[in-house]
Formats: structure tokens, sequence, C-alpha cells
């Protein structure tokens, strides 16, 4: 091809791809529009330098070092590259469900187990058929549904894996932004869409970024996670892989599943029939108060805590004390007076830390500031006139607000910053283990866990264990500090919350020696600003605090609450007839079997329009997430064989499983509004 043709054609492909990329992707158009400006100011010089060989193949030069991208036929790279993907479920994939064998004598013991009672209970069936018919590693899929790009090079293995594979939706992550500038002169990325497939990119993001695009392509289609293929170019870092498998072992689904926002979305009622008040935690609740202005410190259970007792017992009365429960012994030790406790854990075994407790008098005028996720045994520890419940995914108290959050260090901050607080200072809010010793919390910690600091890296082929696997990240005080992927996960909580409701005006102070917030300020517990600030009448600011409490709280269900009640169970009940329709068919095919089975999920999580239902429908989602993995697993086998008779299985294993959650909720439901009824 002459070398003018050759120039006008990878223009017109580039302007093409200009115009797919600002419709379809404006944020990674302007990305590219950016640097374009910036070169044509001399704001930028370029690194690279695209080239078209006399042998007919693109390559790149980088200009510093007068190294090839490719150094061979960028065609036959495409080529190759295709050849190497295969069907099979091993090498170069993503699992994003527990492997977990269950065996069939194991799963009827979870037959009549209600959901409250384990994650297992409405799904160890389903696990353990998955287990028997799909999950054998030398068993090849049918066809792969979704697929990642690590690294694009000048694009060309992306149109000849999408001529092999076809899959729905291609996730492209590509960390250089002038490369893959260059590589739009050379692909025409609007070709992996023309039979229907959703592109989503990942270019010259941060890490925030990064998550938030990993996570729509993740929820895009997700009954299809099950093994997610990949393809990474030997140049592209494998930052980006291990930041997709962190991505992967933190999802909502694995770490909280239905089961337990079973109980926390049907704990409030408990509650509410003791006559348990619930907080309004409405934004800007202590704002404009006599407290707005004050120092509220927030006390974790993070090594600095411990580290700083002795300041801390000097300093304290300077400070409206916010402490985790999970500190309450530590803080009867030191004769450290909190204003107010926060606890959010919804099982037994957070027990410990009250019963260490020696004498629970010395908590007596302290405000506790409660989940409604809290067991009615660790409720029963403290004077119930000072206990004021707030909502999380639970939303019986239909005008209050509420706020959720897996850890109560992040959670706790969270709270400060929604109602309105100027002055916030952090201490044992660490995300981070001790450096030294490699202890994950303060030595009174119930859960108190210690790593192997030495490790804190692993391979590509290593499975990531969400509580046991170590990274590095930026430190408050130091450069870098050791966590671990739990704690990392709850910091970026807290970055959330100081994003969503923290005023412009508002400064946080984070004392701990641990792992940097964003959106705080790292200040050392002997710094002039603390040691100037003067002593507080903390009585008087509690007592306004516990006035403002009083007014937006509520220990009953108004008649809007229980009209929201009843359309919980029109959704129950539209939910029972969707399952049933589908449980009633018969499907000729698996084919159509995964048709319907896919319209099913969809008819599901449709419901979501229903406002009063948001927190059943969040049930179903989590249980969809972490059950369709399996399912769409056995759809998606090549090799199973008697297709009818694993369709007729299937399709009364989810049918089951599916009302059983559906039963329960309604059950209860009704029950309760019974109960109530009778006491009117």
């Amino acid at each position: 091809m002459h070398s003018q043709s050759i120039e006008e054609k990878a223009i017109q492909t580039y302007q093409n791809n200009l115009l797919f990329l600002q419709e379809k992707q404006p944020q990674v158009y302007e990305k590219i529009i950016a640097l374009e400006s910036a070169l044509e100011n001399g704001h930028y010089k370029e690194r690279y330098e695209l080239q078209y060989k006399e042998e007919g193949y693109f390559d790149v030069q980088e200009i510093a070092t007068s190294k090839w991208l490719y150094s061979s036929d960028s065609n036959n790279y495409a080529k190759v590259a295709a050849q190497s993907i295969n069907y099979e479920k091993k090498d170069n994939l993503f699992e994003t469900f527990y492997n977990v064998y269950i065996s069939e004598d194991d799963a009827k013991t979870y037959i009549d187990a209600p959901i409250t009672d384990s994650s297992y209970s409405a799904s160890a069936q389903i696990i353990s058929y998955a287990n028997r018919y799909a999950q054998d590693r030398d068993a090849k899929m049918k066809k792969i549904y979704k697929f990642i790009f690590f690294g694009t090079g000048l694009g060309t293995h992306l149109l000849e894996i999408h001529k092999k594979i076809h899959a729905n939706v291609y996730f492209i992550i590509e960390n250089d932004l002038e490369l893959f500038r260059l590589s739009l002169f050379v692909t025409d990325y609007q070709q992996l869409t023309l039979n229907g497939a959703i592109l989503y990119f990942s270019v010259f993001d941060d890490e925030d970024e990064f998550i938030e695009n990993a996570r729509k392509f993740f929820n895009e289609m997700f009954i299809y996670n099950q093994y997610l293929k990949y393809f990474a170019m030997l140049n592209h870092p494998e930052e980006k892989i291990k930041e997709f498998q962190k991505f992967i072992v933190g999802q909502g689904y694995l770490v909280f599943n239905y089961s337990a926002m079973t109980v926390s979305n049907l704990r409030p009622l408990e509650h509410l029939k003791e006559g348990y008040k619930i907080l309004d935690i409405s934004n800007r609740l202590l704002a404009d108060s006599k407290v707005q202005e004050k120092p509220f410190l927030i006390l974790g259970a993070g090594p600095s805590l411990l580290a700083n007792i002795e300041w801390l017992q000097k300093n304290q009365d300077k400070f409206l004390i916010v402490a985790v429960s999970a500190m309450l012994s530590s803080l009867e030790k030191y004769n450290i007076k909190p204003a107010i406790i926060t606890h959010t854990h919804g099982f037994d075994d957070a027990l410990p830390h009250v019963q260490k407790v020696k004498d629970m008098r010395f908590f007596d005028d302290t405000l506790l500031l409660f989940s409604t996720f809290t067991t009615p045994t660790f409720l029963s520890y403290f004077k119930k006139e000072n206990i004021y419940l707030f909502q999380g995914t639970s939303t019986f108290k239909e005008r209050f607000s509420g706020l959720g959050s897996s850890n109560i260090g992040a959670l706790t901050y969270g709270l400060l910053t929604k109602f309105g607080l100027k002055n916030i200072y952090l201490l044992g809010l660490d995300f981070a283990i001790n450096q030294k010793t490699g202890e994950s919390h303060a030595d009174s910690h119930a859960h108190l866990k210690k790593f192997d600091i030495e490790k804190t890296s692993y391979a590509l082929e290593e499975d990531i264990n969400y509580i046991d696997s170590l990274i590095i990240t930026k430190g408050n005080f130091k450069e870098k500090v050791k966590t671990n992927l739990i704690f990392n996960g709850f910091k970026k909580q807290c970055e959330l919350f100081n994003k969503i409701f923290t005023l412009d005006d508002t400064k946080t102070y984070n004392l701990s020696d641990g792992a940097f917030i964003k959106g705080t300020l790292p200040l050392h517990t002997n710094d002039n600003q603390l040691v100037e600030l003067p002593h507080l009448h903390r009585e008087t600011l509690i007592q306004e605090i516990k006035r403002i409490f009083e007014e937006h709280s509520e220990n009953y269900l108004t008649p809007r609450d229980i009209e929201a009640i009843h359309n919980k169970l029109e959704y129950i009940q539209n939910l029972k007839n969707i399952i049933e329709s589908y449980a009633e068919k018969k499907y000729a095919t698996m084919d159509k079997f995964h048709y319907h089975t896919l319209g099913l999920f969809r008819d599901i999580l449709g419901e979501e329009a229903n406002r009063d239902a948001a927190d059943l429908n969040m049930v179903f989602e989590y249980y969809l997430k972490y059950i369709s993995g399996y399912i769409f697993d056995i759809i998606n086998t090549r090799s199973l064989q008697n297709e009818k008779r694993h369709i007729k299985e299937l399709k009364k294993l989810i049918s089951t499983q599916l009302l059983k959650i559906v039963n329960f909720y309604q059950e209860y439901l009704e029950e309760y509004l019974t109960e109530i009824e009778k006491e009117d």
C-alpha cells in the first residue's frame, strides 16, 4: 500500500475513534484531547514514534532508547495472541466465587436451616451440584462472555481475539495514555462492538478511577463473572492485574453475604418490639449546635491507640471522645471516659468486648450509638435510656436516614462527618498492621491477629486472601506501611465518607501511625496545636448531644412505616409469582433454559423500583451475585451430558432456594404485623 494512503487511513481511523470515544467513552476522550493539547503547546514531549514498516505492519519505537514495542510483525503478534486464548477453566483467568466443596450429604443438612443461619442455607444444594458436574478444571466452557485486556499496545490483538471469542463485554486497560493514543491510528475500536459487545475502558486511570471502571465492568452481566479470562501484554505492568484481583476479593457479596444482610435487615423490628429508640441520622444532625465546633476524637482499635495511651489519659478532657466498642475494657483500665461508644457488629462473637469490662457502671453516663444490626444480648449490657440505634441496610423507619459499613471505625468517622461536625481527630484508625510486631489491633481486641510482616507481595498465580494477604500502602507518618486488603477496604470507606459528607470547612486530623487517609491531615500527638486546646465542659456538651438525639429518635413504627412493610410484602408476593411461573415452565434445550434463567434474574432485580423494598432488593442482588457463578458455570460447561436432566434439576434447585428466601421474609413480616395489630 502506498505510504500516503496508509497515512490517510491511519488519520481516518484516528478520527473515527475520536468520534466513537466522544460519544461512548467521554472520560477517555477528554484525556486524549488533553494530551493532544499538551503536545501542541509543547507542555509534553512525545516518548514514542509510530512507524509503518516495509513488511506491512505498524510498530512503536521508544525515542529515548530506540527500543521497539513489538520488534516483529504486530499483525502476527495479534494472531499468536488469539491462538493463546482457550476455553479452559484454568490459566489467565479470575475466579469470582468461592471454590468450596460441599458433598451431597453435607448439602442436605442445610435444607431446613433458616437463611439467617448461614450463607449456605440457600446455596449449599446449588454449590454441591456445581461441584459434581461443572468444576472440573479440565472441562471447557462453551463461550467466553466477558474478557479483559491488560495492555492495548497498538490494539491489533484486541480485534483478533474478538474474532475468535466474540465476547459480550470487554474491559480494556492501558496505563500509558500516549501509547493508547497511538493505537487509535491503527485499530478501529468500534469494530469490537459490531456484534453488540459492551466496552469498558480504563486508560491512564488513578487507583480510584480504575476501581470505579472495574466495578462497572464487573456489574455488567454479572451472571457471567464465574471465570473472567484475560490477556496481558508483556510490557504491561502486573500491578493492574493484582489491583483487579484485590478488587474481586473485596466484593460486597463475598465480604458481607446475603444471610448476614438478612439479619441486618430484620433485626430493627426486634429492637422496636423491645422499645429501643431508633435515631434519624439525617445529614447535619449536630450542625448549628453547641458541639459542632468542638473537637471530637474518634478512638479506633488500631495499634496506635495503646501506643499513645499516656497522652490520651492526660488530654482526654480536651475532646469529646467517640470510641469503638472493641476498646471498652481498655477505656475502663486507663480511666478514659468516652462521650459516645459506637458499635455495629451483629453477632455474638463481639460479646467479649463487654464481658472483659469489670464494672459496666463505668459507662453509665456514656451515650451509646449502635447500629440496628447489634445483637439484643450486646444491648442488654448497657443502660437502655442511653442507647440510640441507627439504621444500616434496613429501611423500616421509612423517613429516617441510615448508614452502613462493615468496619466500626470507618462507620464512626462516617457518622461524625454526616452529623456536620467541623473538628474531627482520629487515633487508632490505623488501617494498617503494627509495623514492628505484625499485630492487627490493640491487644485488648477480641479478634487480634498476627501477620508475617516479611511477606508483603504475592505472585499472580497465588490465591489472594482478603484478610491474610499483605500489601504496601502510603503511610500517614511513614512513607509506606504494611496493611491487608480488608484494612485497605475500610480505609477507602473512610475516604468515601469524607468525600460525600464532609463540609468545606471541616478539618480532620489523623494522629495514627498507620495508613494515610485521603482528606485528612497528619498530626502528631505532641504538636502545639493539640497542646493549646482548652479543656471542655464535657458533661454539659454530652447532655446537649443527648437532647438532640432524643428529639430525633422514635421507638415505634408510624402508620407510614407500617404501610411500607405492606409494600415490602407486595414486593415479596410479586417475586413469588415470578419464581413460581419460572418453576412451572418446561424448557426443551439448555439454551432456552439459559435464556429464561437470565430473564428470571432480570425480573427479580427489576423490582428495585419499589422504594420501600430497596433493602430486600439488595439481599437478592447479593444472593444472585453469590450464587450465579455456580449456576452459569454448569450451564456453560461444554462437556455436560444429558442436558434435559440437568435442566430439570437446576430449575428445581434455583426456584426452591429463591422461594426459601422469599418465604422466610414473607412469614417473618406477616407474623410481625400480626403481633403489632394484636397490641393495638
